[in-house]
């Protein structure tokens, strides 16, 4: 069939009849599909008119299109950059941006947040808050671990920068007061200062001379324990300290320091008949450089307390107010820090005056001229090798080098104790006692690192939740250092606290035979297991009968809750034997 849209105009169209609708229908399956058929044949034949365009309208012209939004126009690299972060950017990343400014205004920013947001927005808010203050706290202890020895480095160094700057205070504070010690009128003339300047020397050695003299008179003994010598002087004077036992921490009596320039004399009141206090005897006297001061954390029950410890003996004291503790620990360390530095300036002029001996005289043309000078002797130049000094190093290079040395050491032994690190830190010590021989200026910072090595393994060995190993080989670094005494007690000490903690934790249900069972099973575990550390702790069983005394105080307390759990007054007969039959075979353990 042909369609309607491309007949020609001359060709008829044919016209069908419609049946009428009350002729009756032929039945045909294919009603609906004929159906079909024709409503598509008719819509295909239709004609659509021409509409003509009107002849006088007035259309106006498309508007050209912007150069920026034509199709291959070129735009500014800026503008496509802003655009592209316009759009991508997280609004997390702009919160962040806000925090991270230094005029940051909180309130304002809350403000801002609070006035457009949801419920959802603020919980989101929230959550990103959170997680970024978890970030910062987490980055700001990384950065703690990972600058920790400049952070230790610079304390130091702010610390003597302090100390010197008080120092310097000090000094001149006494330059101001020397004119008034020296009895030198302020109003003399030029030429008369200068005069005095000339006896200014023998003037202070005078007024050194009377103030020792004056000490010797107010304190009896003082004489023998501080004799008067050239340039001693009194640097400060403290009453009223306590002298405590060092068992006990009991007051024994009331005592005076005297702060020399290089020792420190203590001084106590005789008493009298009546109970009164008498005259000032000299007690003891220790050297600056012999001694050394123990700052001890206050307690609830004592309070400004420090030790004072001289070879092997320990001496307790206590102040009556912290500054006063204070001050008289300042004291003791400028002193001593005046001293080591007087020290070091004799033995340089010392070795100064020997070189010039040395190349005075004939010796002199044997130094300008090496072929004369005698080849040094071999156990000489080992010596020398042994103890790392070159021949051709001068003094001030090798207390250059000493000095470097000694903060080094001091540092790394210092990072090492604050890490935990305890077999460098044993390590360190040992190097530097085999150093101490070549550098004796090393042990004065040896011997207060040394003391702190040593209590820091003493409270890590006393720790509850110590296993064998750890406790063995705590054990084993406290024998390197030579504390052999205070590591067996303070094992002990712990195992017994944690025996006694184990057996505090039992609970009594109203069986006697059970509670029996468990405090033997506690007891005598407890006693085998610190055996068996111990053992294997200290290799050399010189000491094992401090173990033995400690399992006894075990086995003492273990008998008196027994006995206070079974043979009470309404106690069976079967019970009894019950609970010895259990005492008998835990206390197997302990055989073994």
């Amino acid at each position: 069939m042909q369609s309607l849209r491309t007949r020609r105009p001359s060709e008829t169209r044919t016209v069908k009849r419609q049946p009428s609708k009350l002729e009756k229908k032929p039945v045909n399956k294919n009603v609906r599909k004929s159906t079909v058929d024709d409503k598509i044949k008719k819509r295909m034949s239709l004609r659509y008119a021409e509409i003509s365009a009107p002849a006088e309208a007035s259309i106006p012209d498309v508007p050209s299109v912007p150069i920026g939004l034509r199709p291959g126009a070129v735009r500014d690299p800026d503008e496509l950059v802003l655009e592209r972060a316009n759009i991508k950017e997280d609004p997390k990343a702009i919160d962040q941006r806000l925090l991270d400014k230094e005029d940051f205004d909180p309130d304002a920013y809350l403000k801002a947040k609070l006035a457009n947001s949801t419920e959802a927005e603020l919980r989101s808010l929230q959550s990103s808050l959170r997680s970024s203050k978890d970030d910062t706290a987490v980055e700001l202890q990384r950065n703690v671990f990972k600058n920790y020895a400049e952070f230790v480095h610079i304390s130091k160094e702010i610390s003597i920068l302090e100390n010197e700057v008080l120092e310097l205070k000090e000094s001149l504070s006494e330059w101001k007061s020397m004119p008034s010690l020296l009895h030198i009128d302020e109003s003399a003339s030029a030429l008369e200062r200068r005069r005095n300047v000339r006896s200014s020397i023998a003037d202070l050695r005078v007024l050194y001379a009377n103030q020792m003299q004056t000490l010797h008179t107010q304190i009896e003994g003082s004489a023998k324990f501080a004799p008067t010598t050239p340039g001693r002087h009194v640097i400060y004077e403290m009453d009223g300290i306590h002298a405590l036992n060092a068992a006990t921490y009991k007051v024994s009596n009331t005592v005076k320091f005297i702060v020399l320039d290089d020792s420190v004399l203590v001084a106590k009141r005789r008493m009298r008949n009546n109970g009164e206090g008498g005259r000032l005897v000299a007690e003891r006297c220790w050297p600056l450089n012999e001694m050394l001061v123990l700052d001890t954390k206050d307690a609830a029950t004592m309070t400004n307390v420090f030790k004072i410890r001289h070879q092997k003996e320990t001496y307790v004291y206590r102040t009556e107010a912290p500054s006063d503790k204070k001050i008289l620990l300042g004291q003791f360390r400028q002193v001593a820090e005046e001293l080591a530095i007087r020290k070091r300036r004799e033995r340089e002029g010392e070795h100064e005056r020997r070189k010039t001996t040395w190349t005075s005289g004939d010796r002199a043309t044997m130094t300008l001229h090496s072929d004369n000078m005698p080849p040094v002797s071999d156990w000489m130049a080992e010596l020398a090798r042994e103890a790392g000094v070159d021949e051709d190093t001068s003094a001030r290079e090798k207390f250059e080098s000493d000095a470097r040395f000694i903060s080094d050491f001091s540092d790394d032994l210092t990072v090492a104790i604050a890490l935990r690190s305890w077999e460098r830190a044993v390590k360190l010590v040992e190097e530097g006692r085999a150093k101490v021989f070549s550098i004796p200026s090393l042990s004065a910072k040896l011997t207060p690192l040394t003391a702190s090595l040593t209590s820091a393994l003493l409270d890590a060995l006393s720790a509850p939740g110590n296993r064998k190993n750890t406790a063995v080989s705590l054990i084993g670094h406290l024998l390197k250092l030579g504390q052999g005494p205070a590591a067996r007690s303070t094992f002990l000490n712990a195992r017994a606290a944690a025996v006694d903690r184990y057996v505090r934790a039992i609970r009594f249900e109203g069986h006697v035979g059970m509670y029996v069972h468990d405090l033997a099973l506690v007891v005598f575990t407890g006693i085998k297991h610190t055996a068996d550390w111990f053992l294997a702790g200290f290799v050399e069983h010189d000491m094992t009968s401090t173990l033995i005394d400690w399992a006894k105080k075990q086995i003492e307390m273990y008998a008196e809750r027994f006995r206070k759990q079974v043979y009470s007054s309404d106690a069976e007969q079967q019970t009894v034997k019950e609970a010895l039959k259990i005492t008998h075979s835990q206390s197997r353990k302990v055989r073994l």
